[in-house]
């Protein structure tokens, strides 16, 4: 046994060289306990090159100067800013549709020569909605014109985070 430090880009590649020469029908063939065998070994495997991926993509991310990188014989190595909203708590999602189904019914029920708001109009308004929520697939975000006219702030239910994420785009093998 040798102290040799493991590289693991040679690993992958002898990774990817033996399992390239095996036969695509050696995978499915052969009695259901070899083939749960091989999927449970090649789930395995996957878990760990996943994290191993995700590992190294946190690496480059920190490590790299430019936001484009072109590698000799890789292809262009790429770092964007990524952002996700998320709920703000377990109540915001319900808390939404029903200020929104409020401020609907307001506008819908505000009489423009008055001023007044009818509250017949109102409640009929707040009972359709309701209803269209039973039916309506749960929605995550309203969008700005329908924000700023009926005065909802997404950021009372949603919370914004930013992060960044690497993408390779691998040059073509002739």
């Amino acid at each position: 046994m040798t102290d040799e430090p493991i590289d693991p880009g040679t690993v992958v590649l002898t990774a990817m060289a033996e399992l390239r020469g095996v036969p695509a029908d050696a995978w499915t063939e052969g009695p259901l306990f070899d083939r749960t065998v091989r999927l449970d070994r090649a789930l395995g495997l996957i878990e760990l090159l996943q994290d191993a991926i995700r590992d190294i993509e946190l690496s480059l991310i920190d490590s790299m100067e430019e936001d484009e990188l072109v590698v000799p014989g890789i292809g262009a190595l790429k770092r964007e800013e990524k952002v996700t909203w998320t709920w703000r708590d377990g109540d915001a999602g319900r808390r939404m549709r029903e200020d929104l189904a409020t401020a609907v019914a307001a506008e819908v029920a505000l009489d423009v020569a008055t001023g007044e708001l009818d509250p017949m109009k109102r409640n009929v308004a707040l009972a359709a909605l309701r209803v269209a929520y039973e039916a309506i697939p749960s929605f995550s975000s309203l969008k700005q014109t329908g924000r700023t006219r009926l005065g909802l702030d997404i950021g009372d239910y949603r919370r914004k985070s930013t992060y960044y994420a690497v993408s390779l785009a691998r040059e073509v093998e002739q």
